[in-house]
């Protein structure tokens, strides 16, 4: 069994196929939703910024965060269809650029969560914390490496053979809804601990645990 979209027009691309053949079986299918879902809503970068962002500031404050981050993946994946990306990847120098210039940024977003700062409470630590907007979010995906590595690993599991517009849909068609799904509840969950973490010093004491991670995180990736 498998899945079919077919495009009436072809792509000047050569890397990105057109035909009957544009479809995904349903076994590939199945696990491509595993890799999706799993890599969006483990711990990460995207995931931490959502839950920060919802705990300092509130559920509709992160929405641009919610449609940024498969907005900014989602131009990833076909970069990574038409060959882009591989060609990326493959040239050490733009690999490591790309890959210290995202190390570089989640320490500074780290030491803005906890560095104490001038101020007084809740209102103090709000301001620290400024929410990313939609293009933010977007462009934040380019110096994400767990967004690469999922690029990379979807690239060369599911476009090995040629990528195809239908396939290339339905890739980013799964990614985007595991994308939203991750940062909706990962966000949820920091918008829900909010009345909590304003007793007291709850919420400079959950901004520096969460600084601590990001930092944690890009050391594991600097280890990669």
């Amino acid at each position: 069994m498998s899945i079919r979209i077919c495009s009436s027009g072809c792509c000047a691309a050569n890397h990105l196929q057109c035909g009957a053949k544009s479809g995904m079986p349903l076994e590939q299918l199945l696990a491509l939703t595993t890799l999706a879902f799993v890599g969006s809503f483990t711990p990460g970068p995207n995931n931490m910024i959502a839950t920060v962002t919802g705990a300092n500031h509130g559920f509709r404050a992160l929405l641009p965060h919610v449609f940024g981050v498969p907005f900014g993946f989602a131009s990833m994946l076909i970069a990574g269809a038409v060959g882009v990306a591989a060609l990326l990847l493959a040239h050490p120098l733009i690999a490591s650029l790309i890959k210290w210039a995202g190390i570089a940024y989640l320490l500074f977003i780290a030491l803005q969560l906890a560095i104490p700062r001038s101020g007084s409470g809740e209102i103090r630590e709000r301001a620290m914390v400024k929410p990313l907007s939609f293009w933010q979010s977007a462009a934040f995906q380019y110096a994400n490496p767990k967004a690469w590595m999922l690029v990379a690993a979807t690239t060369g599991s599911f476009m090995a053979s040629g990528a195809t517009i239908g396939g290339t849909a339905i890739i980013v068609g799964v990614f985007s809804v595991a994308c939203i799904g991750s940062v909706v509840v990962w966000g949820w969950a920091g918008a829900a601990l909010r009345s909590w973490l304003a007793v007291g010093s709850r919420m400079r004491v959950f901004n520096i645990a969460m600084g601590v991670s990001l930092a944690a995180t890009a050391l594991w990736l600097a280890m990669q």
